[in-house]
């Protein structure tokens, strides 16, 4: 992929973003690239920004997730970070957004660096800022590894739905499209990766089956866990709430609504 991803880990009390980012520009200094961090904590080459970054702070820990662009593709990169492509996905969100900038590779600047040399850099400097200058003695993981106990314990809620969605801030998604059996417009809000709000309408007002699934199905989605599955979930919550209302006669608008909003959440 052309980049390296890390993430710096400690307690909350001791976190700087600033002082993180001046960490990692540092290593690059000493890799001879003309490496800085602006007034965002970007750390930027001439300008041009080589690492983006993503925090998490919790009551005792912060978490400083970042990516070093190598020798990615820039251009891909662009179109998947463009606000059209997010605008185009019907998701507004109360997150901080992100600030467009110009970015650039590392290798514009040094032939040589590559993946190992960016790790080792950050370890040394990692080492003067929090270990007293003592060298760090690098842990190697595969699939085959067993990890230290608190090593698993972090794992481990890294991967709970409370960690990956339950603090997610509140955003909204809309949608439309267009059926056999008519047009379709969805609304949804979720805040901490529940849906507390949605709204599916559609258009067609001669049959009885088109708004009464639609409206179910509105109903049915409050509540639920916000993923790619929830439609199915709502569908299942009906059959179990309402048997008998999702038939053999309208099963199909509830099943052309799911594989519709699978792909859109």
């Amino acid at each position: 992929m052309g980049n390296s991803i890390y993430t710096i880990f400690m307690p909350r009390e001791t976190f700087s973003r600033r002082r993180n980012a001046e960490l990692v520009a540092e290593a690059l200094v000493q890799l001879d690239i003309p490496a800085g961090v602006n007034e965002r904590h970007d750390i930027v080459v001439d300008g041009h920004k080589v690492s983006g970054s993503a925090y998490k702070i919790t009551s005792k820990r912060a978490y400083h997730h970042g990516t070093m662009l190598i020798d990615a593709d820039t251009e891909i990169l662009k179109g998947c970070l463009s606000k059209k492509r997010m605008q185009k996905k019907g998701i507004v969100s109360k997150g901080v957004e992100s600030v467009p900038s110009p970015v650039t590779n590392l290798r514009e600047y040094s032939f040589t660096v590559d993946h190992q040399q960016f790790c080792e850099s950050v370890m040394n400097e990692f080492s003067h800022a929090y270990n007293d200058g003592v060298p760090l003695k690098p842990i190697i993981f595969d699939e085959n590894s067993v990890l230290p106990e608190k090593v698993q314990e972090t794992r481990d809620e890294l991967l709970t739905w409370d960690w990956l969605y339950g603090q997610t801030p509140e955003f909204t998604n809309t949608a439309e499209t267009d059926f056999e059996w008519g047009h379709v417009n969805a609304f949804i809000k979720s805040r901490h990766g529940k849906i507390i709000e949605s709204e599916i309408t559609t258009n067609n007002n001669k049959g009885i089956h088109e708004p009464t699934i639609t409206a179910a199905l509105s109903v049915s989605l409050q509540g639920c866990n916000y993923s790619e599955f929830v439609v199915q979930q709502a569908i299942e919550k009906i059959e179990t709430e309402v048997p008998g209302l999702i038939n053999s006669e309208n099963c199909h608008i509830a099943n052309d609504i799911e594989h519709w909003l699978s792909d859109r959440l």
